[in-house]
């Protein structure tokens, strides 16, 4: 491990995980497992007779598709923002 390499242990739905990450990134992972434990604690009301296992695939397939959704968004904000881009260029060189 290098020197700003450090293990952190943290309770990620509801097991006690050893991570080795970045000083700098501690509170950033602490954070993210933050936020992963309320969703899953928020599936797990909304579905209180629903097996461990089978929330935790639903809480990564709901994270899953918040990720493609906001993929999908910054490419449409990245094609807008060559096409803004481009009409900005072309104004220049008239």
């Amino acid at each position: 491990m290098s020197d700003d390499t450090i293990v952190v242990e943290l309770r990620v739905i509801d097991q006690l995980f050893r991570l080795s990450t970045k000083k700098e990134k501690q509170s950033e992972l602490e954070s993210v497992v933050n936020m992963l434990n309320q969703k899953f604690q928020d599936a797990r009301y909304a579905s209180p007779r629903t097996e461990h296992n089978k929330l935790v695939i639903s809480v990564a397939l709901a994270l899953m598709q918040e990720i493609v959704t906001l993929n999908k968004s910054l490419q449409h904000y990245e094609q807008c923002h060559n096409v803004l881009r481009t009409m900005l260029e072309d104004v220049e060189s008239s």
